[in-house]
């Protein structure tokens, strides 16, 4: 017997608790990726950010384990839906490459428009107005200060996308509160 769509929406928010462990864990990266430019240099910042994106996903799973939430929700459809949402990041890396070749500075402008943008299909899967918030702070924070604070933007974009993260992740807590 299938399943409704609403029924799996709601298996997938109850089992994956609307993802949540993944925005902690990029409030983490983006939280470290702060402080990259007082230990590194920016040659050494421009790279890292590209390939340190890398770590959020790992380590959102990880912090899923720990909160014992099942983010790789196998057998619903859904589950591979955001898997598909989330898999389409890869095809922005040769973006991310190209900036970095011509252009390193708009790092942050590129990677936070193109990462938060992804986002908004998860209102969908969810049903949660906590990812159009993400979409729409990570979006607006990296166009305006990876776009017109340039030279600040390795550390107003990351600690901007950190602060919509942590916010995202309380409101989805207490978007499954109100679930219940």
């Amino acid at each position: 017997m299938s399943k409704s769509l609403e029924t799996l929406q709601s298996d997938i928010i109850k089992d994956a608790k609307k993802g949540f462990p993944i925005l902690l864990a990029g409030s983490i990266v983006f939280f470290i990726f702060t402080f990259l430019p007082l230990l590194f240099s920016m040659k050494a910042v421009y790279l890292i950010w590209i390939f340190g994106l890398g770590a959020i996903f790992p380590l959102g799973i990880l912090l899923g384990k720990l909160f014992g939430i099942d983010i790789l929700k196998a057998g619903n459809p859904l589950g591979t839906l955001g898997g598909i949402v989330g898999g389409t990041q890869a095809f922005f890396i040769p973006v991310f490459v190209i900036v970095y070749m011509h252009i390193p500075a708009y790092l942050p402008f590129t990677i936070g428009l193109l990462g938060g943008a992804h986002f908004l299909p998860y209102m969908w899967i969810y049903r949660s107005r906590a990812y159009l918030f993400v979409t729409l702070g990570v979006c607006l924070s990296s166009l305006v200060f990876g776009g017109f604070f340039v030279s600040q933007a390795f550390t107003l974009v990351p600690i901007s996308i950190c602060l919509v993260y942590v916010i995202a992740v309380l409101l989805i807590l207490r978007e499954l509160k109100s679930d219940l």
